[in-house]
């Protein structure tokens, strides 16, 4: 073979194997990015608080889901009294919508420090059987401070979805202001929810555990008569002052329970969490 026909050859060859390669190439891209795609699914999850049930949040989802058209109610995630997570899948979860998923405590009069624990048996669930790897959370009363405990004694651990955003809800870090209330009330969820009690003071000892680069919004409203606008603001103290937003609703016509049936309440989440005005 000639030497002309022996260069042919080669530059026949590497050209060749360019085409090849880019070829390999464009077939490998769709799946990373399917993988990358997979890695971004973000759902907001929603905790209800003391003596909270399915019915706390399920009309505000039903405005959300419905009304608002803000995402997907795809995951009941129910915790049993012994500790069990067991989910009812209701959409799709590759769904390109947003996922909304609602959080159901058996034993909704348990302690923050239990209540917590369950939490991240919740958020541990939807990272590791369902890829939700980042995570919004929305909650109400004693659900927003069982939220926080969560933050400071799990957030950091390998195991669970990033968390962006937390929303509380008329939660009360200086306690509940409503004495007969707590007389009325049972369970060690009662107990910590008293006013300088050991659980509610632990969440400011422990707040340099809170991690730094989650976006907090804290709402309370005037018409609450269990916890008081200064006791929900009373999360600046935790959570680092260049993160924290908070907001109070002049209107003696939203009461404590109120705040989950509030399109005011409704708008601020959106905003906050989306930047929707609806």
């Amino acid at each position: 073979m000639s030497n002309i026909n022996k260069r042919l050859l080669a530059v026949f060859l590497l050209f060749s194997l360019i085409y090849i390669s880019i070829n390999l190439f464009s077939h490998i891209q769709p799946a990373e990015s399917e993988a990358s795609s997979e890695k971004a699914v973000e759902a907001t999850v929603f905790i209800h608080g003391y003596k909270g049930t399915a019915r706390s949040f399920d009309t505000l989802l039903e405005r959300f889901e419905e009304q608002y058209d803000w995402g997907k109610r795809a995951l009941v995630c129910r915790v049993t009294a012994d500790g069990k997570v067991l989910v009812d899948q209701l959409a799709d979860r590759h769904s390109r919508e947003r996922l909304l998923v609602q959080v159901i405590f058996e034993n909704n009069r348990a302690s923050f420090e239990d209540t917590a624990y369950w939490l991240s048996k919740v958020l541990s669930t939807l990272h590791d059987q369902y890829k939700i790897e980042q995570a919004n959370l929305v909650g109400h009363s004693m659900g927003g401070i069982v939220s926080v405990q969560f933050l400071e004694d799990y957030s950091k651990k390998p195991g669970y979805p990033l968390i962006n955003h937390l929303i509380v809800l008329g939660s009360p870090f200086a306690g509940v202001i409503d004495k007969e209330y707590l007389l009325k009330n049972t369970g060690e969820g009662a107990a910590d929810l008293m006013p300088n009690s050991d659980a509610l003071k632990r969440l400011f000892r422990h707040k340099a555990s809170f991690p730094s680069d989650v976006k907090v919004l804290a709402i309370a409203t005037t018409g609450d008569s269990l916890v008081s606008t200064r006791s929900v603001l009373l999360l600046d103290r935790i959570v680092p002052k260049s993160q924290f937003h908070g907001q109070i609703i002049a209107s003696p016509a939203i009461t404590h329970v109120g705040l989950h049936e509030s399109p005011e309440v409704d708008r601020l989440i959106g905003e906050f969490l989306w930047g929707e005005n609806d």
